[in-house]
């Protein structure tokens, strides 16, 4: 008996030294960690996402890129903004050129280092015309429609130079504008290209010492000395399927970081952050312990996940609807599939494919997902169409691939939360350390154990009073016939 499972047992260790022998064989070949951050915020390593898969060059394209700035995906097609070139692209998704915009409304008009660009549902064209100062609207066949320049405000002075980095447009016809310099929020117009304003500023953070000593106790001099304190401007745009905008920041301080500033934001159309912050840790990428992350771009999928380039660490981010962290992919580096300067992020519309803009390497590089990905991204979006019986089928593919993912325990308790079993959901959000939906699904546990036991509790209480007045009362008869009983015999 002994030997058969002592057999057993080496067989089992046989095994799972051949599996993790293939599994670090295959990590090997790719040229980056895939992993995710826990409730102590702690990195996990975890089955690859995405893996890379190409990068289209200038081979593919015919002609070469140049410090390309931007990137945006509509159908089959990829639309870049070469910057250095000062024209735009239109690509198949195999590299091949299908057109080229140079000039505004006719060639005595040129672009000038375009550096953002953006897709309308109808396919027009939005270019972010830097060099000129200007916003440049194509329509679906790359025609010329028209150009909104400098906004008509005394905010801006005459002075200062306008110059648009980044745009993108809601199904309203808004218009949104980062520009250089501008550090009052998005530049606003409407869908006749005439300035509404500003919207979404960021905070001024500032410690309090520093407040302090700049008021009341630096000279003059010295104040004049003292880096003035202004809000940041933003570093990229996304504006998702239910007209919110995503907004990221990128050069924000050790400080800031510490002091929990926020590098991302999601604006509704007041300007006001709407971003949920319901994970264990910060929406910062990499965590205290590492060099801060540097967030140049952003994407979004229709069921609320997200995705955040880091041009300093060369990675993406990706994130849950309520700011849980998915998994984290990527690196810089000299191998095939690594980056060197990250500029821009796009998702194909099932989401099956990252592309990212390198604008050094003046290509694109694709990723696609992978069967423990698909499972992942299925159960997200499955969950938040209300299907809990396909999302749970989805999240236990997850824990068979990762039993230490954190979001698919999460997921199960979401679903079982839909559902009504508040026990089992509290068990699982237990497992996936999330005290906030523990304490939610408790509060429905404890609310629904108190309807379900509240009748035979009000029995039982009122069974106890019968009891113990009944007890009092035959207490009082016996005490009562006694002293009948002792009045009669003394007389």
């Amino acid at each position: 008996m002994k030997k058969k499972i002592r057999n057993a047992v080496c067989s089992c260790l046989l095994g799972m030294s051949v599996m993790a022998g293939s599994v670090m064989t295959a990590s090997a070949q790719v040229p980056y960690d895939t992993y995710s951050f826990n409730f102590w915020g702690e990195e996990v390593l975890q089955p690859h996402a995405y893996l890379y898969e190409r990068m289209l060059t200038s081979r593919d394209f015919g002609l070469s890129l140049s410090f390309p700035e931007d990137m945006c995906i509509h159908g089959d097609y990829l639309y870049v903004a070469d910057t250095g070139n000062s024209r735009i692209l239109k690509l198949e998704l195999d590299g091949g050129v299908v057109q080229e915009i140079t000039c505004g409304e006719n060639a005595s008009d040129p672009l000038k280092s375009p550096q953002g660009i953006f897709l309308t549902r109808e396919g027009h064209l939005y270019v972010a015309d830097g060099g000129n100062g200007r916003i440049v609207e194509y329509d679906g066949e790359g025609k010329f429609i028209r150009s909104i320049g400098r906004p008509q405000t005394t905010l801006i002075a005459d002075s200062q130079e306008y110059r648009p980095t980044k745009v993108v447009v809601d199904d309203a016809g808004r218009i949104y504008v980062i520009a250089y310099g501008i550090n009052m929020g998005l530049v606003e117009f409407d869908k006749n290209g005439v300035f509404q304003g500003f919207i979404g500023a960021t905070e001024v953070s500032v410690d309090y010492f520093t407040y302090i000593w700049k008021n009341y106790f630096s000279t003059d001099a010295q104040k004049a000395r003292m880096e003035t304190i202004i809000p940041t401007e933003y570093s990229n745009i996304f504006v998702d399927d239910e007209g919110f905008i995503y907004a990221t920041i990128n050069n924000l301080s050790k400080e800031d970081h510490m002091q929990g500033a926020d590098a991302i934001r999601r604006l509704n159309p007041t300007g006001t952050d709407v971003l949920r912050r319901l994970g264990n840790n910060s929406i910062i990428g990499d965590l205290a312990g590492r060099e801060w992350s540097s967030f140049c771009d952003v994407a979004a999928t229709e069921f609320g996940c997200y995705y955040i380039l880091d041009d300093k660490g060369g990675k993406v981010f990706a994130y849950d609807y309520d700011g849980n962290s998915l998994f984290v992919f990527g690196r810089k580096g000299a191998k095939e599939g690594n980056v060197q300067k990250p500029v821009a992020i796009a998702l194909s519309g099932d989401e099956e494919r990252v592309y990212i803009l390198d604008s050094i390497l003046g290509g694109i590089l694709e990723f696609r997902i992978t069967d423990y990905g698909r499972h992942l991204m299925n159960a997200l979006q499955l969950n938040d169409m209300g299907d809990s019986e396909g999302a749970n089928a989805q999240w236990q593919e997850v824990l068979r691939s990762n039993s230490n993912n954190e979001m698919a325990y999460i997921g199960l308790g979401k679903t079982y939360l839909s559902e009504g079993d508040y026990k089992q959901a509290m068990e699982y959000f237990k497992l996936g350390n999330s005290r906030k939906y523990y304490t939610k699904a408790f509060y429905y546990y404890r609310k629904e154990l108190m309807e379900s036991s509240f009748g035979t509790a009000m029995l039982v209480l009122i069974l106890l009073v019968v009891a113990v007045v009944g007890i009092r009362c035959a207490f009082r008869f016996k005490r009562w016939v006694g002293e009948v009983r002792c009045f009669m015999s003394k007389h």
